[in-house]
């Protein structure tokens, strides 16, 4: 593979164009999903926006064989798609319990995948049809109980639904047959498909859906709030909900304000312990669990925002590790909860004056829900935790406290930091821990000075961010931080972060990070920073500290960013197997002398080298690898080194010597006004390999 990959990369004939079937845009990727008031800037990694994966074979025509009378000679088929049936003259040669089944006819389905079920004659048949689905390793037909059966289904009429999990590569026996109460049956069609397109293997729990808000008290100029909720199992595997053990999710709620360009998060909540999984269908057709103590395939189940701001069960967010999913239970056996001494306590709390429509007249709130699993995140699923809502502010009550209402639809598996309207909108994970998501971006202030703005949200990492820190350009001020306040007794200090400019860089940081409650960016918390240059911006990178634990103290984020030269990033890469996506970005530059190239969101310790060209191009999966190229032309390899090695974070970083780029023939020096391109490729796995996103530099 390297030798075919190295010939590639050494070819000096033009890139042909590549249409755009393997070619889509980060940025168009994450639009599709938003109003369009507010897509259009959004650039967030393909990755992290995964589009259901539904077969294109769930949509054919219906296809043979048709089913056979003996089960005996049951018709082969496997893999989703529309199988085509005629029962009128079948006999019955299975038992008519428990579903009341007449003439049946036969399919033996050997299962693509192990995930959860849907069979369902739902619009394919015009009589009253019955299915059935037993283990295909026993006897001809089954003398025992069906796995699942079914007759008249909801919002189908007299057709039939039912679901069921399957195992990879097993066989199953499916049975069609007509009700006992519409004998003649007739012909059709049975659909075979995923319960839940797009489920992820193992346990997944996503909030599907942030209904409305209590509005409990107002008390000293802040007012306390809970939410509905409804989480769905968008895994292919059952989630524990145990309610009197930790292994059951716990889930945090947020509030942002979105004004003049600038989100701020404004609300915390504690987090809630769920103790009783319900089994509805919001997201998918459910399969029950069968318990309250599971939430079942494809399963939801609600909480209202009564139960959610129950004050006894709500815990601090500290006791809670959301990179492993651990959760200390019982509620304050890890951290000390003071009673509750009003309606405020451990709820969402925000500045009534937050809400004010007269100080805030132009302002976009949204709500988030953060959730928190063992098993969730030992499937490694956790990355798709939280989901966010739009509400919009009602009336006024007599404590003064602003009635909000949720309106247009929950945003599943995206952080509300996605919502934001800048250059760049990142996820960035953590080795051995969870992901921060990072946005930035610039706007002109006039006079020939930029505003930056940096917003640092933590998903699910454990070791939090202590200080941020990144290029400052010229005559760098006006520097703005600001954060969520914690309260009702959660062990983290409200103290605002120090900003200094020293050495040519911008320095956020929280005071005495040394110690236990340092407000540092924890789980489910966004700080936003923001300050004035002069100089125009560029993609770059930001440097975040790391707050506690053992590892590295710090790991990079791409970011727009004051520079000295306009570096643009461009072509969507390929998720590698560290669960990252690659990323290259400049640095430090010395005109027309040298640029520091960093590759970022490798696997840890991947060998990879940098490559160049004057010339932009496209070929998917080049050269044998699992990526894209995204230069053409004539390709120099080796910029910097022959071969670096990443570190822990999955980083490393070239020198380019810009007197002397590599080309195929020759050494070529770069020339005021020329654009070139790079990238990184790296290996990915044992014997797999992969490409970074591109970037274009204009010097």
């Amino acid at each position: 593979m390297l030798a075919a990959l190295l010939l590639t990369l050494g070819a000096a004939a033009p890139v042909p164009a590549i249409a755009a079937s393997g070619a889509v845009s980060s940025a168009s990727a994450f639009a599709a999903g938003l109003p369009a008031a507010i897509a259009s800037a959004a650039t967030v990694p393909a990755a992290t926006v995964p589009a259901a994966t539904v077969p294109a074979a769930t949509a054919s025509a219906p296809a043979a064989p048709s089913g056979a009378d003996d089960c005996a000679a049951a018709s082969a088929i496997a893999g989703y798609a529309t199988f085509a049936f005629d029962n009128v003259a079948a006999s019955q040669d299975g038992p008519a319990s428990p579903c009341g089944m007449e003439r049946d006819v036969w399919f033996r389905w050997t299962a693509p995948a192990s995930e959860g079920v849907l069979l369902e004659t739902c619009g394919l048949a015009a009589f009253d049809t019955v299915l059935a689905v037993y283990d295909g390793g026993g006897g001809c037909p089954p003398t025992g109980a069906p796995i699942v059966c079914g007759d008249d289904a909801a919002g189908c009429g007299f057709q039939t639904r039912v679901t069921f999990s399957a195992t990879a590569g097993a066989e199953y026996l499916v049975r069609v047959g007509s009700s006992v109460f519409a004998p003649a049956g007739g012909a059709g069609s049975v659909r075979i498909g995923p319960s839940c397109p797009g489920a992820l293997p193992g346990p997944n729990v996503v909030a599907a859906d942030l209904g409305q808000a209590a509005l409990w008290a107002t008390v000293g100029g802040t007012s306390a709030y809970s939410f509905t909720t409804t989480a769905c199992n968008l895994g292919t595997e059952e989630l524990l909900w145990i309610a009197s053990t930790s292994e059951h999710p716990v889930f945090t709620h947020n509030v942002y304000r979105l004004e003049d360009g600038r989100l701020e998060q404004i609300g915390t909540s504690f987090a809630k312990h769920g103790y009783g999984a319900l089994q509805s269908a919001l997201c998918c057709d459910c399969i029950p669990a069968g318990t309250i103590s599971r939430l079942g395939v494809g399963c939801s189940d609600p909480y209202s925002a009564s139960t959610n701001g129950w004050q006894p069960n709500l815990a601090p967010r500290a006791e809670i590790n959301a990179s492993t999913g651990a959760v200390a239970f019982p509620i304050g056996s890890q951290v000390p909860v003071p009673p509750a001494s009003s309606g405020l306590d451990r709820r969402t709390q925000v500045a009534a004056a937050d809400l004010d429509p007269t100080l805030h007249p132009g302002a976009r709130y949204f709500v988030e829900a953060v959730y928190v699993a063992q098993d969730d995140a030992a499937a490694g699923n956790a990355f798709d935790n939280a989901s966010f809502r739009e509400f919009t502010r009602g009336s006024v009550d007599g404590s003064g406290g602003v009635r909000i209402f949720g309106q247009g639809e929950t945003f599943r598996g995206l952080p509300a930091i996605a919502i934001l309207p800048l250059a760049r909108v990142d996820e960035v994970r953590v080795p051995g821990d969870g992901a921060l998501w990072v946005a930035s971006g610039a706007r002109i202030e006039g006079g020939g000075a930029w505003r930056y703005e940096l917003c640092v949200f933590n998903l699910s990492s454990h070791r939090g961010v202590s200080a941020v820190s990144l290029p400052a350009g010229a005559a760098p001020r006006d520097a703005y931080a600001s954060y969520p306040r914690a309260h009702s007794g959660e062990p983290r200090a409200n103290e605002p972060w120090i900003t200094s400019f020293t050495g040519g860089r911008a320095r956020f940081a929280a005071q005495n990070t040394a110690a236990p409650d340092a407000n540092a960016i924890l789980w489910a918390t966004m700080h936003t920073f923001s300050f004035v240059s002069d100089t125009p911006p560029t993609d770059g990178l930001v440097e975040l500290e790391l707050w506690r634990g053992a590892g590295p103290q710090t790991v990079l984020a791409p970011a727009r960013v004051p520079g000295d030269l306009l570096a643009v990033s461009y072509c969507t890469a390929e998720p590698n197997s560290g669960g990252g996506i690659g990323r290259l970005l400049p640095g430090e530059y010395q005109p027309l002398a040298s640029l520091e190239l960093s590759a970022i969101g490798l696997p840890p310790s991947a060998i990879g080298m940098v490559v160049t060209s004057t010339a932009q191009g496209f070929v998917p999966f080049a050269g044998g690898s699992d990526g894209n190229l995204c230069l053409g032309g004539m390709l120099g390899r080796s910029v910097g080194a022959f071969t670096q090695a990443a570190d822990a974070t999955g980083t490393f970083t070239v020198t380019a010597d810009l007197t002397a780029l590599p080309q195929p023939s020759s050494l070529v020096a770069v020339q005021p006004g020329d654009t070139w391109h790079f990238q990184a490729w790296h290996r990915d796995g044992p014997m797999g390999s992969n490409f970074t996103e591109a970037v274009s530099v204009v010097f």
